[in-house]
């Protein structure tokens, strides 16, 4: 690779670091509109509950998984980006920690989710956004009943 290349490619990894860090921080900041920015109009997000497709569903259940909350930390660990040969597609995995906090619940005020997200993203008109984002789970633990909702149990599982 030359210095123009690997300059390029360090430029594409530190912009996609920085749309799945504002992804975070605008869940847990309830920024709804930042969330969307973070994906592709027709983007799917596929979970252990199963698939979201288009942006403005995957905006609506994280809006109705983290509202009734009342607080949650998204914290994003070890990363690997790889930027495509193209220049305009790459991949990211990234281990989480989602940590979801509402108070007064029956057994315990805490909810932990660790995983893995997957992410597929592609630049449009000069920027990265997610195409697809998978989500597996490693490891939870305290109360779930932190993420139960009125309209059901499949909260932000």
């Amino acid at each position: 690779m030359t210095g123009d290349g690997t300059v390029r490619m360090l430029a594409d990894r530190a912009a996609i670091q920085d749309v799945l860090t504002r992804l975070a921080l605008a869940q847990d900041r309830r920024e709804w509109d930042a969330l969307e920015a973070c994906f592709l109009p027709d983007a799917r997000y596929t979970h252990p509950g199963g698939e979201l497709r288009g942006a403005a569903e995957i905006v609506e259940r994280s809006r109705r998984a983290l509202t009734p909350l009342d607080a949650s930390q998204h914290l994003l660990g070890t990363m690997l980006v790889e930027v495509g040969d193209d220049g305009d597609r790459a991949s990211a995995t990234t281990y989480f920690q989602a940590q979801h906090v509402r108070r007064g619940v029956v057994g315990g005020d805490l909810y932990v989710i660790a995983g893995t997200y997957m992410d597929q993203l592609h630049r449009v008109d000069g920027r990265w956004r997610i195409a697809h984002r998978a989500q597996e789970y490693s490891w939870r633990d305290g109360n779930p009943d932190v993420i139960v909702r009125a309209s059901g149990p499949e909260g932000a599982r």
